[in-house]
């Protein structure tokens, strides 16, 4: 057991007494906060959980202490001042301390004042916006609230707040709803880390909070918030659960499903999907498809700053597995010139302007593989099962599976058919891809479009596929993978063209 120090002994005494005074009984899962020791604390709750009150008064009784200076940090005044509010009722109103003239005040939210000084013992609490970054600046704290801290933007932490508790050692506390795998999701985990004893972090949903909820997660209204609300809505709000959220694009992707290692495997078709960029990352999403049409990414080049030629070049020079080879590339036809450089100096490539203008469908494309219908149980009722797997290794499109979600509405007014623009490089990548092979270049199952037990690879004269004789069929069909010149009429680029001797299409067999 950690043994306490004489000023952790002190605050633990000071606390509890000051509990009695207000009458304040935690439940037991506000009581682990309460007892915690660490100098970072993360707790992730569901609404109605309590976290205001338990932060708000977790930090009352450090304000008897002399020459302390603590802040509570908002995104904005108004996502603050529910703390303050806390404090301002216990301590000015029910401990009366509005009446001692050695207390300084002022609760206006609007005009963003709120503070409560101890002008005796110097010692003084005050309420700031993140939107207004000027006045986080300067100041060493003795410790910090971080309101609703999935909402704050992560340079609030690292560049203002952080640096402001180096000096005196002071503590921060994170209470908040999750909002997906954010910047405080990184934060969380470090909590869970057994080997940093500063920081610790907690999971507590709704139903904890056995005053509001007697029965727990059984209590009936507990039920009925299931019953009525989205899955989505209800893992955000109430389950406290970091992997939903409110406008997810992708509310089937689940890290536990579909992150699992990945082995090239040379039978199987392999494509790159790009995504163009330079000040944003330029995506190449590699992929493999295999017999039962799942969908295997195995490997992510994801760099910005950085020209084509550049990219196209670090790729080439990557080690690549046994059998390598590429089948096909696709790219965003919003970019003719960077689809021509990739046919010079690297192997075919292909962007039909299809691919991406039903934004919708696309979606609908990848998360018909994140979740379908793999078998039946014994009555006939569908069994669902995942079809797309990621590779633990490509870190850039699991995070933008995580947190890939649709803009907030705004009231009275449609929100847009498309995600927020942000974050999103590989995902666009993929979905290019997949469209352009699975609805508009396949009209059938894979299973009835390659030879399964072949290694497959272009002529260098023309845009077919050709079999490699140096793999097991397996009692497969022979069946080749048509050819997507015939398959995509009017492509930015004319695959039947661009296979010469310069190419660059390249596999483990040899360049063509």
């Amino acid at each position: 057991m950690t043994s306490l120090t004489l000023e952790q002994k002190k605050l633990r005494l000071l606390r509890s007494g000051f509990f009695k005074q207000i009458n304040y009984t935690p439940h037991p899962e506000q009581q682990l906060y309460h007892n915690s020791l660490a100098r970072f604390r993360i707790p992730t709750c569901g609404r109605r959980f309590g976290k205001s009150l338990m932060a708000a008064r977790d930090l009352e009784a450090k304000l008897f202490l002399p020459n302390k200076r603590f802040w509570i940090v908002g995104p904005t005044y108004s996502l603050g001042e529910k703390e303050f509010r806390v404090v301002w009722n216990d301590l000015i109103i029910g401990q009366k301390l509005g009446r001692d003239p050695r207390v300084k005040k002022s609760y206006s939210p609007k005009q963003g004042d709120m503070y409560i000084e101890f002008t005796d013992r110097h010692t003084i609490l005050e309420v700031k916006s993140a939107d207004n970054v000027d006045t986080l600046v300067g100041d060493a704290l003795d410790g910090v609230i971080m309101s609703e801290a999935a909402k704050h933007k992560p340079d609030t932490w690292d560049k203002y707040i952080r640096p402001a508790l180096s000096d005196r050692r002071g503590t921060a506390d994170f209470p908040t709803t999750p909002e997906g795998f954010n910047w405080l999701y990184d934060l969380w985990l470090l909590g869970r880390d057994k080997t940093l004893p500063e920081y610790e972090s907690w999971r507590f949903p709704s139903w904890m909070n056995t005053f509001v909820y007697p029965m727990g997660e059984n209590d009936p209204e507990i039920s009925l918030l299931k019953r009525t609300m989205t899955k989505e809505a209800f893992n955000q709000e109430i389950a406290a659960d970091f992997s939903s959220f409110v406008g997810k694009i992708y509310p089937e992707w689940d890290i536990n499903v579909h992150v699992v290692n990945q082995v090239f495997n040379p039978n199987w078709p392999n494509y790159i999907a790009f995504d163009w960029g330079y000040t944003n990352p330029l995506a190449a999403v590699e992929f493999q498809i295999s017999p039962w049409d799942t969908v295997h990414v195995w490997r992510v080049h994801y760099k910005s700053h950085t020209t084509l030629e550049k990219h196209l070049e670090l790729m080439k020079q990557r080690e690549q597995p046994d059998g390598y080879h590429i089948n096909m590339m696709f790219g965003d036809a919003a970019d003719p010139e960077a689809v021509a450089t990739v046919n010079e100096k690297f192997g075919p490539c292909v962007a039909d302007p299809n691919a991406k203008t039903n934004w919708r469908d696309g979606i609908d494309l990848v998360r018909g593989f994140l979740e379908r219908q793999v078998d039946e149980d014994e009555f006939g009722g569908p069994i669902f099962g995942p079809a797309l797997f990621v590779d633990p290794s490509c870190t850039d499109i699991i995070r933008e599976f995580n947190n890939y979600r649709s803009p907030e509405s705004a009231t009275g007014k449609n929100v847009t058919e498309m995600g927020i623009k942000q974050d999103d490089h590989a995902l666009d990548a993929l979905r290019y891809g997949l469209v352009h092979i699975f609805r508009l270049g396949a009209t059938a199952s894979i299973t009835d479009t390659m030879d399964l037990g072949t290694n497959m690879r272009p002529l260098a004269n023309k845009g077919t596929m050709v079999r490699v004789l140096d793999g097991p069929t397996n009692g497969a069909p022979t069946k080749l993978q048509p050819n997507l010149n015939q398959m995509l009429p009017g492509l930015v680029t004319d695959v039947s063209d661009i296979f010469g001797s310069e190419a660059g299409f390249f596999t483990t067999l040899g360049e063509f």
